[in-house]
């Protein structure tokens, strides 16, 4: 991803803030800064909308000159696509400039964010990524867009279900989907042709996985994992990443079980199915060796952009990245996709989008711009852009999406896009407030937080031993979550 970049209009009128005299003067009972960092939302959220009902109606005011600080993160191709749709909006409305403010990783744009925010010098506009939105919002760190939303014309039916409803708490909007992504298996034709094994399709089993990726795991003395004498110490070509168990609900529920009760409000982590499904993702690791394992530590970097990786387990999204990345071939056909494999029960298919968030510390007279420059590139003409551009590899919107799937070049097997999408459920942490909590117990890279769950992935302990503490965990979560929904007049429900 790209390096940190910095431009910062620093004019005396334009660099004015949301101040708490602002908020108050709106109905608000508390501003931005650390207060928004570290308590619940509670009547902030009335403040927030009253807020953002005063400046969803006045007009825009092109006469002055306006810098809108935009923090992103991601790869190349999204990198790619904030500077092209930059280029266009600023375009449009010549009285804009827009700053952009890379970041390396996920943990270095949160981190900043709230530093930022509690400094009183937020940005305008923040690409965030789902596993953390709802946790910002139940803190009051976004602008609640529902009015300009409203103000616009849009509505809920304008996009995919699952695009739109998780950047929802209560009666609040807090983000704007920008990139819908499916939930798939990648593959290098290279390295399974490299091993004379078919490809994988869409009947495959995670019994069938299991037993090819036991061929395409390779030690540094050529043995395949599948061979006695292979150096588990010592591989130079996995099979799989170790991305897998970030997905495991997608292992769980085509077995047959869930991670939580439907109504979240039970965690269901130490269920037999459950037990099971975590003891399989430890055994990829320690007994079958077609993945990383913290069991055996290397200094080498295992991905598909590295070219000694057959398989991923990843969104939709890695189109736009991989066609930057000259060792995947993409140009040529040669990563491939295809949907999860099958478990007792079938398969189950997930889907997510990230979403363009205004920090409530945002300049007030940046507001109304950056919420024009988040409409601009989340509805048609910005969306288009983000296709063209492989970043919105699946248009936020039925309509658009059915218009353009059907013109993908790359990956050949794109077609099976619009045949998994119905079936799509969202990630566990889009299905809670915790989100990020929730992720460091469970699937965090490179290995969860939780100990238990370290030491299952070493091969220390069994799924037996370590899912039930899982699950306190969890349960832990899920009640304060239950809590805090209360609080927002909303129900949680996978």
């Amino acid at each position: 991803m790209s390096r940190n970049m910095r431009f910062v209009d620093r004019g005396p009128q334009r660099d004015q803030h949301i101040s708490r005299e602002t908020f108050l003067r709106v109905g608000a009972a508390a501003g931005a800064g650390v207060v928004a960092l570290t308590s619940p939302l509670g009547a902030q959220g009335i403040a927030l909308a009253r807020y953002s009902s005063s400046l969803a109606h006045q007009p825009l005011n092109t006469s002055e000159p306006v810098t809108l600080r935009f923090m992103t993160r991601a790869g190349a191709g999204y990198q790619a696509f904030f500077k092209a749709a930059g280029a266009a909006f600023t375009q449009k409305h010549p009285n804009v400039t827009i700053s952009y403010e890379t970041q390396a990783t996920s943990a270095n744009w949160t981190t900043k964010l709230q530093v930022e925010i509690a400094g009183g010098d937020a940005p305008d506009l923040v690409f965030s990524a789902d596993d953390n939105m709802t946790s910002f919002a139940a803190r009051g760190v976004w602008v609640d867009l529902l009015p300009f939303f409203k103000a616009a014309g849009l509505t809920k039916s304008d996009f995919w279900p699952a695009a739109i409803n998780p950047q929802f708490l209560g009666p609040h909007l807090f983000a704007m989907p920008l990139d819908y992504a499916l939930h798939v298996m990648y593959y290098n034709k290279a390295l399974f042709d490299q091993q004379h094994l078919r490809y994988p399709t869409d009947q495959w089993t995670w019994s069938d996985f299991v037993q090819t990726a036991r061929h395409l795991t390779i030690d540094r003395s050529g043995k395949r994992a599948s061979e006695a004498g292979f150096q588990p110490k010592h591989v130079r070509q996995y099979a799989e990443d170790g991305n897998l168990p970030y997905f495991f609900t997608h292992v769980l529920r085509s077995n047959g079980g869930d991670w939580a009760s439907p109504d979240v409000s039970k965690a269901l982590l130490d269920t037999p199915t459950a037990v099971s499904t975590f003891q399989w993702l430890a055994d990829l690791g320690t007994k079958y060796f077609t993945s990383p394992s913290p069991r055996y530590a290397t200094s080498l970097n295992f991905a598909m952009e590295q070219g000694n990786v057959a398989m991923h387990f990843d969104g939709t999204w890695n189109f736009g990245n991989y066609a930057h990345d000259p060792l995947t071939k993409w140009q040529s056909g040669n990563i491939d996709i295809v949907a999860f494999p099958r478990g007792r029960k079938g398969r189950s298919v997930g889907a997510e989008a990230s979403g363009l968030c205004i920090p409530a510390g945002a300049k007030t007279q940046n507001v109304k711009w950056a919420w024009e420059y988040i409409k601009f590139m989340t509805t048609d003409p910005g969306q288009r852009m983000a296709f063209s551009q492989g970043v919105a590899s699946i248009p936020n919107s039925r309509t658009l999406a059915a218009e353009l799937i059907p013109t993908y070049h790359r990956p050949t097997n794109a077609k099976i896009i619009l045949e998994l999408l119905p079936q799509a459920t969202l990630p566990f942490w889009c299905e809670t407030i915790s989100d990020t909590q929730l992720e460091d117990i469970l699937v965090n890279a490179p290995y969860p937080s939780a100990p238990e769950l370290l030491d299952l992935y070493k091969g220390r302990v069994t799924a037996a031993q370590a899912m039930p503490r899982v699950n306190r965990r969890v349960q832990t979560l899920l009640t304060q979550d239950q809590t805090l929904a209360r609080k927002f007049g909303t129900k949680l429900h996978l």
